[in-house]
């Protein structure tokens, strides 16, 4: 089950786990060594089940290392649509990459983010909510590129 960032995204974004513990005779009685293992069981509620499904969906179908900025667009849409991220990050995920930008040009988004929020705060150009905002996104789109390569667990 990949996790999904819930601070970052609306309720529908976060994951539900209701766990209940079973035990054996032995194992209440206070040995849990003797006979028996422990079962748990793990329940997604309808929601988190659907956003994680969601997830899975925008990781396989956007690299966020080679996306174009209509790409860009539609990835920050969809993200927000699927209440995993707000307005503001909504906003720093699809915005242009210059005045001149190229809408069927490819770029490494995940790392011209990265790329350019270094910059812009050695240069002071952040207030501490565009900061968290900007961090926000990067984090997204970072575990958005880990799902699409099967590294988040």
């Amino acid at each position: 089950m990949n996790a999904i960032n819930a601070s970052a995204g609306a309720s529908a974004a976060s994951q539900v786990y209701a766990t209940r513990n079973t035990y054996t005779a032995e194992e209440s009685s206070g040995n849990p060594h003797k006979a028996g293992a422990t079962s748990d069981t793990v329940t997604l509620s309808d929601k988190a089940r659907q956003a994680e499904n969601k997830w899975q969906e925008l990781a396989a179908k956007y690299d966020v290392h080679n996306m174009s900025a209509g790409e860009m667009r539609s990835l920050s849409r969809e993200l927000f649509d699927g209440g995993f991220i707000g307005t503001g990050e909504m906003m720093v995920i699809g915005a242009p990459t210059s005045m001149n930008e190229d809408p069927f040009k490819k770029h490494d988004l995940l790392n011209d983010m990265k790329h350019t929020y270094q910059l812009s705060s050695a240069m002071g150009g952040h207030s501490k909510e565009s900061s968290e905002l900007y961090l926000k996104s990067i984090e997204i789109i970072q575990r958005l590129g880990q799902t699409r390569n099967g590294s988040v667990a």
